[in-house]
């Protein structure tokens, strides 16, 4: 049905876009011609992110931004990966690098369908708010809200622009460490093709775009199609992702439960021999041996991804005064994820047919993991689409109302299969019959023949789908009220209403015995009103300037919200820039901002239970065996921040082409909707109100009811894991979504960037430092605060990308260099420093721009990241020694792209 579905949806872009381009050449055929060659990303009225006001900038907002131009020269091949390349985007909580699989601070695991986001500041993926073109989309995610950077086509991209600040006022919730705005080509008289192949050591990537554009006196047409493949990465390709840690500094951190695995009496373990499992003598067990399975190596570092995505936009101006238009995207994602195939630890007894004991035992442990699972891969999709339509009307005077309606759909699947039947385990281990007992002596192979139906059952899946839906209205008028004497005073006045709605469906085998299918649907819906304002005042320019003061501008905005589910928001911006000088520019902000929970964290049905090695430092093996949960919390209230911000820019006429710029801000965010992590012990005193240890033996009340609850997360059938003995799990985690407290972050962003001329060429300077100074939570409201900067699982102090870049005469190259500070391994006793890094990336290129034939708007260039190819810092942690939360798996990735305008 989910694939009809999308087939539908494909081909109605399709049709639109085919009966709008036959309109748009009726319309060019009755203008006059238009020159073939390409006219770039030219946009007829150009789109202020942080504003709603035309034709002026968002007053006192730092703003990033990262043209087309930029993308092409970092050599970064998708939105995602050229935002995550600037020091203030950290590589923090959901990325396709952390799933449901390994976990990860602020709720990765929940990332069930691969999504890449963009987290500002590190404050979480849920607090950056995603746009395109200004235009909110559904979110991404089954368990978990985001949203994909990578959405729409590399090659539509005109833009990105990133306000590094507050900005409820003017977008409503999610914007509280700020807004990432994709912004999209439309003017195009002509087409682009576009090649890319990128490789590593056992991974390659190949994309491919095509666009189109025409335009024509009172309009433009945009389209674009792009397909991008990449293959996986397993943890075998990469030493450092071996749970044996022992040539990293390490110890044998790799699991007991294998295939064949280990019987384990009294504490001490015999390692059964390779084989089927059946006649197994005895005599073969020998007590102090073991055999271990590498989880590091069978699951893949990044999964296998394959995207098709079309991009299409369409504007019409209708007289002197009217405009009409239309956008639309539509993109299928497909991804492959392996994992390790499922294990268990439980009770045999004597009854099973196949059972062996080393001195005569009635009954024993066994560690075991079921490679008899030819596919435990984690596999799905994520497809998603906006159709939105929009009128322009000029009324006069400067003063404009713009109306638009949009229809957004994100539909996420994810099928799991390494989930065990726990019923229909148990049963079988119980059995006497060799028809219908599971022999886990073995390496699995006679399991696979002796009764696949059963083994069937036994290797259960759960799959899940979610369905969001966006519908957003809007309209809103601007223009100027009255003069002053340093310009027009302007307003901006609106309404918005928004139908938000979310669907999951699960279909689970592993509930009941005999592997029949249970479901469990999830539905949740809100409304939103909304009413805004904003309001410009030139106080100070050019006109009436003083000495000591050029320019003095100030910004008021206000936005009104009404959910239909908890209640009223009102959150306030003002904004100030003054320039004591010409060349000196000074601005300061303050605002209150606000996140509601998403319609995922406020859904009490769902929920996920794991059984895992937890990791923990008090531990001498560095991990404790407990039960993690998470999910959505009905209790939830919503987020509000405060967000201060203050800094200049430098122009200096004596130095042309130097710009200096920082801002120091400041975020005080409460009630924050977050999670209590899986690593959640590597900072116990931060998480305490969450994590529940196993009493002393001696306090028998406490165990009983720490056993009352360990039972009850066994008998549930939200488990992922088969159930363990009870005596097994020395530790409950409470990851489900939680106000958990307050966060108080502040830092500094520089920026220096120089150019300047000389013979041999165009030379360009620049760094970007991201300096975090001060990052302090609490995550109760009595809780005493805690200083978790440069922690474990927390924003490290200090990024910084730095770079030289060369242009003469269609040539062109780049030099990066890119820094990572030390950071506190706070994920094993006693605490030690990680390493800082630093990882330099090269790209050059040439462009065709005075060649005739076919020669003529050729470019092609070659990109390094990872220069040298240098491996992840050390960063002991659970079973793994390496921290993908502040590296990259990849490596040296070399690509080669060729684009052709025509």
């Amino acid at each position: 049905m989910k694939t009809t579905n999308s087939r539908h949806a494909c081909v109605s872009h399709l049709a639109m876009i085919v009966a709008a381009w036959s309109a748009a050449s009726a319309v060019q055929a009755q203008t006059a011609p238009q020159s073939s060659t390409v006219e770039d990303t030219a946009v007829s009225e150009i789109v202020v992110t942080g504003t709603s006001i035309r034709g002026v900038a968002a007053a006192g907002s730092p703003t990033v931004g990262v043209s087309l131009q930029d993308l092409k020269a970092s050599g970064a091949g998708t939105p995602s990966d050229a935002l995550r390349m600037l020091p203030q985007v950290l590589n923090l909580g959901a990325d396709e690098s952390r799933n449901s699989f390994n976990g990860g601070a602020q709720d990765a695991a929940a990332n069930s369908t691969a999504v890449r986001t963009a987290n500002l500041r590190g404050v979480g993926p849920e607090a950056t708010l995603l746009l395109l073109n200004g235009r909110r989309l559904a979110p991404n995610g089954i368990i978990k809200a985001l949203g994909d950077l990578d959405q729409i086509p590399t090659s539509a991209v005109a833009r990105i622009e990133v306000v590094t600040d507050g900005a409820s006022a003017i977008y409503g919730s999610d914007a509280v460490a700020g807004v990432v705005n994709l912004i999209t080509r439309r003017s195009l008289d002509g087409g682009e093709t576009t090649f890319r192949y990128g490789f590593a050591d056992n991974v390659s990537q190949k994309q491919y775009s095509q666009t189109f554009g025409k335009t024509w006196d009172t309009g433009e047409l945009f389209f674009s199609f792009e397909h991008n493949e990449r293959g996986n990465l397993s943890g075998a390709d990469r030493d450092f992702a071996s749970q044996n840690r022992t040539a990293r500094g390490g110890t044998d951190a790799r699991p007991f439960t294998a295939a064949p695995g280990n019987i384990v009496i009294g504490g001490v373990r015999y390692a059964l021999p390779a084989g089927n499992g059946v006649g197994v003598n005895p005599s073969a067990l020998v007590a102090g041996t073991a055999n271990r399975y590498d989880e590091g190596a069978a699951a893949d570092l990044l999964p296998k991804q394959n995207r098709n995505t079309i991009l299409f936009n369409v504007h019409q101006h209708i007289g002197d005064k009217a405009e009409v238009w239309y956008e639309g995207f539509y993109t299928r994602r497909k991804y492959n994820l392996a994992a390790p195939p499922a294990l268990f630890s439980l009770t045999v007894r004597n009854t099973n047919p196949w059972f062996v004991s080393p001195a005569g035992q009635t009954s024993e442990t066994v560690e075991y993991r079921l490679s008899e699972d030819a596919d435990p891969n984690s596999t799905g999709f994520e497809n998603a689409q906006q159709n939105a339509i929009g009128f322009n009307y000029d009324l006069g005077k400067q003063w404009r109302i713009a109306a638009y309606a949009d229809h957004s759909i994100s539909r996420g699947f994810q099928d799991r299969k390494n989930v065990l039947n726990n019923a229909a385990l148990t049963a079988a281990l119980a059995s006497s019959s060799q028809a219908t007992a599971f022999n886990p002596f073995g390496d699995g192979t006679f399991n696979r023949t002796n009764n696949p139906a059963l083994l069937d059952i036994i290797d259960a899946n759960r799959a899940t789908w979610g369905t969001n839906i966006a519908k957003d209205y809007s309209i809103k008028a601007d223009g100027p009220i009255f003069d002053l004497p340093a310009g027009s005073v302007r307003i901006a006045v609106g309404a918005e209403y928004h139908d938000n709605s979310f669907k999951q469906t699960l279909e689970a085998t592993n509930v009941l015995a005999s592997g029949a299918a249970t479901y469990k649907i999830v539905r949740n819906s809100r409304d939103i009103k909304t009413v805004y304002g904003e309001l410009f005042v030139p106080i100070v320019g050019p006109s009436n300037a003083l000495p000591g003061v050029q320019r003095l501008e100030l910004s008021l905005a206000g936005r009104r919200e009404d959910y239909s589910d908890f209640g009223k928001t009102s959150n306030p911006k003002i904004g100030v820039i003054y320039a004591p000088i010409s060349d000196l520019t000074l601005r300061a902000t303050y605002g209150t901002s606000f996140r509601a929970p998403s319609l995922i964290d406020s859904a009490d049905q769902i929920k996920n239970i794991f059984i895992q090695n937890l990791t923990d430092p008090t531990s001498s093996t560095g991990v404790t065996r407990g039960i993690f949960t998470n999910g959505g919390n009905g209790q939830l209230g919503p987020e509000t921040a405060k967000t201060w911000s203050a800094g200049f820019d430098w122009k200096p006429k004596i130095i042309k082409g130097l710009n200096v710029s920082a801002t120091w801000y400041k975020i005080l965010y409460s009630n924050r909707i977050d999670v209590t992590p899986n690593t959640a012990l590597a900072n116990g005193s931060v998480y305490a109100p969450f994590i529940t240890r196993r009493p002393a033996a001696s306090d028998a009340a406490a165990t009983a009811a720490f056993n009352a609850l360990v039972a009850a997360a066994m008998a549930s059938p939200d488990l992922q894991n088969p159930v363990e003995p009870v005596a097994n799990i020395n530790v409950l985690i409470d990851g489900r979504r939680q106000n958990l407290g307050k966060l108080d972050q502040r830092g500094l962003d520089v920026s220096v960037r120089y150019a300047f001329a000389t013979p041999i060429g165009d030379w360009t300077v620049s760094t970007e430092v991201a300096k975090v100074l001060k990052l302090e939570r609490k995550t109760a409201a009595n809780a005493p605060w805690q200083d978790v900067l440069d922690t474990f699982g927390n924003p490290i102090d200090l990024r910084v990308r730095g770079a030289v870049g060369w242009r003469s005469d269609g040539w062109s190259a780049n030099l990066f260099a890119n820094y990572t500070d030390s950071y506190l391994n706070t994920a094993v006793t006693p605490n030690v420093k990680v390493k800082s890094q630093t990882l330099f990336d090269a790209t050059a290129s040439y462009a065709f721009e005075r060649e005739a034939g076919w020669a003529k708007d050729l470019r092609i260039s070659a990109n390094v990241m990872n220069l040298f190819d240098k491996d992840p810092p050390i960063a002991m942690n659970g079973t793994l020694s390496w921290d993908s939360q502040a590296a990259s798996p990849l490596g040296r990735f070399v690509s080669v792209e060729i684009s052709k305008a025509w």
